[in-house]
């Protein structure tokens, strides 16, 4: 086997400003192989020698520094060509085993295949073979999208021209500059339009919306479980996360609606606006059993079974595999009844999560639902009061279902069961408001 590196261009004799790419080919008689690829390498023709492969002798144009990067470049990819060729080989194989060479941060060679590296990369693969509900799939391509455009910035921004967020390459100190890239994006749309000039207005407008600390944290704990699930599947490295420190996540004392308050907005009458309306029962039913978003719009006539609502949720579902099982008390029935569904027709026919959203506020703002509760400002960390009809959104409906049983009956492991909550979850205590009344309970027992 003979491979040799050439170049194709020829310049004027006193030319020193022409560029010619290196070239590649590998000879093989005895496997009758002959293929060649472009390399990412350049040099005046004028320069080149190939007998020498590089350089020719006594160039004075040109640093000794720059003729022997070259040079070593050359007898580099050679070397890798020899020791990863095989009987079979093709002009695609050399060209991505020359592109893994010039970009090692982002390719590699792995059992004789070129590997993407790309943290992107398995987060599509995380996707795919985790089968993630939608909702939980659409936040993964967020942080993907992230991800990229991170990718993006550190080149054309800051002039890392071959920085890759890859898997085996990436350290704490870049998942810090992640994160800080996350916390400032909303700065930067404007200022880089070959980074977000393609994205369309209302993408735009969302990164455009500063993020709080709890929405960055969450971005991180994603990034780190691709990152967990790569390494699992065969990704070669340093885990990054084992040296970086994840910061804490903010909560506030939850804030739901009270009984009564529930029953206001299901007794208040929509019929002017039917959307509205159908919006109305969709939220009510979701305070009566306590369910995710991504599961309440999957629910069909078939999950009701005497009177019980009986599913598996799907965030869990590839861990745990569990069924919860709700039963139906008269006002959740009384919608489905409303709603007059054939059988195996889905309950709620699936809306769009920010519209969902927007009705709810719409419809606590009708019904006059507006007590004034205390949140913690995200940007700020500072406590605030708004009132509940502005900041109420779908999850809202899981903890009104959760903190109003917990008032009635102080058994998480029996409250979760219905809930959907792994056994044991941390995430669960925070569900766990303790209300004036029951500290009012609980002096009443040592007055």
């Amino acid at each position: 086997m003979k491979i040799s590196a050439f170049i194709r261009a020829k310049s004027a004799k006193n030319n020193v400003t022409d560029k010619a790419t290196i070239y590649f080919r590998v000879r093989d008689d005895r496997t009758r192989t002959d293929i060649k690829a472009a390399s990412e390498l350049t040099i005046n023709p004028n320069h080149w020698s190939s007998e020498r492969q590089g350089y020719r002798l006594r160039v004075a144009l040109v640093s000794n520094e720059e003729q022997l990067r070259l040079n070593r470049s050359v007898m580099e990819i050679t070397s890798l060509i020899s020791r990863e060729f095989y009987i079979g080989a093709t002009n695609k194989w050399l060209q991505q085993l020359i592109f893994a060479y010039h970009h090692p941060n982002a390719f590699k060679v792995q059992n004789g295949e070129i590997v993407e590296t790309g943290l992107a990369v398995w987060g599509r693969k995380f996707i795919e073979e985790k089968k993630s509900d939608k909702h939980q799939a659409s936040n993964y391509r967020g942080v993907i999208d992230k991800m990229e455009r991170f990718e993006k910035y550190q080149r054309s921004v800051l002039k890392m021209k071959d920085y890759s967020f890859s898997i085996g390459s990436i350290t704490a100190e870049d998942i810090a500059a992640f994160k800080k890239f996350v916390e400032q994006e909303h700065t930067l749309v404007d200022k880089y339009p070959s980074i977000y000039g393609k994205l369309d207005n209302r993408t735009k407008g969302r990164i455009k919306m500063p993020r709080g600390g709890n929405t960055v944290n969450n971005i991180l704990t994603m990034v780190r479980t691709i990152v967990h699930w790569a390494f699992l599947n065969g990704a070669q490295g340093d885990n990054p996360f084992d040296r970086f420190d994840m910061p804490g996540t903010l909560y506030g004392t939850p804030y739901y609606l009270t009984i009564a308050e529930r029953d206001q907005v299901l007794a208040y009458d929509f019929s002017d606006n039917p959307t509205l309306e159908n919006y109305r029962d969709m939220f009510i039913f979701q305070c009566m059993v306590g369910c995710r978003y991504g599961d309440l719009v999957s629910f069909t006539t078939d999950n009701i079974i005497d009177g019980v609502l009986e599913y598996i949720p799907q965030k869990t579902r590839n861990k745990v595999g569990a069924s919860v099982r709700v039963p139906l008390g008269a006002k959740a029935m009384s919608i489905i009844e409303r709603l007059n569904r054939s059988k195996g027709e889905v309950l709620f026919p699936q809306h769009i999560n920010f519209k969902y959203n927007d009705a709810i506020r719409e419809i606590l703002t009708k019904a006059g639902v507006n007590r004034i509760v205390t949140v913690i400002d995200t940007l700020t960390h500072l406590e605030v009061k708004r009132p509940i009809n502005e900041i109420a959104s779908s999850h809202m409906a899981r903890r009104t279902f959760i903190g109003n049983l917990y008032k009635q009956v102080k058994d998480p492991n029996l409250i979760a069961s219905m809930s959907g909550h792994v056994a044991g979850s941390k995430a669960f205590a925070r569900y766990r408001a303790i209300d004036d009344d029951m500290k009012k309970e609980l002096i009443g027992l040592i007055d």
